[in-house]
């Protein structure tokens, strides 16, 4: 079985919850990754989230999250995941694992360590961002410049603070290097960029930790700080995916068994599938060659109901869709841009949703 290369979502699931919140899809899918989208989309708006991934090992990682959340406090929750200290995190996992099916079980079982370290903490890209955090904090910024970045009152204060301390030529480099390609490939297998046509990965977020300093309140940015520090953010409303919110998460444990996981690729999954209300395809795109983007394409609009909801985020690339595609899909200006206001996970040069025709 293969490995969990993200145990969290780098993506802001406010922007899913919009579109359900505005558009009252009753059937969803969403690709599995770190399940947080998924487990914040399970709530009374909805009447089934499909949580689909071709990995076993991430739709694994979604169970146990699943089971957790249906046995777990909230703070119990957090300390098994590995967000919290105190907790004995085999034992709970031995009480987990009857609630989990026979695939997943096998996966946790074969990977004690892991559920040891906290599954939140897990994947590959969890590794490279505390490897990328540990860096900045502790060879080329303070940790108290990086934490009163989040402290700012203003959009103003926090250019005053870019200004003074991250806008040098050693800053720069430091970024360069950290986020380069280069580093990319001593963390992750080379398949996930293949597809990319941005070639400086270092310059290319550097700029959008510029821009996110520049233009938006870092108060509530959980992607900066978990990069950073390996936390969220206590005390703010959305410092944390919603699922993990006091409120959200008793609304997800409500409608956990509204979520299902799917094992499967999103191709074999909608091949046998119908009715569906919106889709919400994370950065997939991103990693298809042109085939498999009009395969899938052909999948979402077979599969679809009528007006669907579309979403999706392009990342080091943004290759058009297939003409017969971009015919039915119309993809709404101004929502995308209000989404794109939205999306705090300095990831994505591109957010495009709208509906089928």
């Amino acid at each position: 079985m293969d490995e969990i290369h993200f145990a969290q979502i780098r993506e802001d699931g406010r922007l899913e919850r919009r579109l359900v919140e505005r558009r009252k899809p009753a059937r969803v899918v969403c690709v599995g990754s770190g399940g947080c989208t998924a487990l914040s989309l399970s709530s009374a708006d909805v009447d089934t989230v499909f949580c689909v991934d071709a990995s076993a090992a991430q739709a694994a990682l979604v169970e146990l999250k699943k089971a957790a959340l249906s046995e777990l406090d909230r703070p119990a929750f957090l300390a098994f995941i590995g967000q919290r200290n105190g907790a004995d995190r085999s034992a709970t996992y031995r009480r987990l694992a009857p609630l989990l099916p026979a695939y997943a079980r096998d996966f946790w079982d074969a990977r004690p360590a892991l559920v040891a370290l906290g599954i939140n903490r897990c994947g590959t890209t969890e590794r490279f961002y505390r490897f990328v955090g540990d860096n900045l904090v502790r060879s080329v910024r303070s940790e108290e410049i990086f934490r009163g970045l989040f402290r700012c009152a203003s959009i103003a204060e926090q250019n005053e603070s870019y200004d003074r301390h991250f806008s040098d030529e050693g800053w720069r480099m430091a970024m360069r290097v950290l986020t380069s390609k280069t580093t990319h490939l001593a963390f992750f297998p080379s398949f996930m960029f293949e597809q990319a046509t941005e070639h400086d990965f270092g310059a290319f977020f550097a700029g959008q930790f510029e821009f996110e300093v520049r233009s938006r309140p870092l108060r509530d940015n959980y992607f900066l700080s978990q990069i950073l520090f390996g936390d969220y953010i206590d005390g703010e409303p959305e410092g944390a995916p919603r699922y993990l919110g006091e409120e959200g998460y008793e609304e997800a444990r409500r409608h956990a068994p509204k979520l299902v996981i799917v094992p499967r690729s999103l191709e074999a999954f909608l091949l046998e599938e119908t009715g569906i209300d919106a889709f919400f395809l994370s950065n997939v795109f991103d990693w298809m060659g042109e085939p498999g983007r009009a395969r899938l394409c052909e999948l979402v609009l077979r599969a679809a109901s009528p007006r669907a909801t579309i979403l999706y985020r392009n990342m080091l690339s943004a290759h058009p869709l297939p003409h017969f595609f971009a015919r039915r899909f119309a993809r709404n200006d101004e929502v995308s841009a209000e989404l794109v206001d939205l999306e705090r996970s300095m990831m994505y040069r591109r957010i495009s949703a709208g509906e089928l025709s």
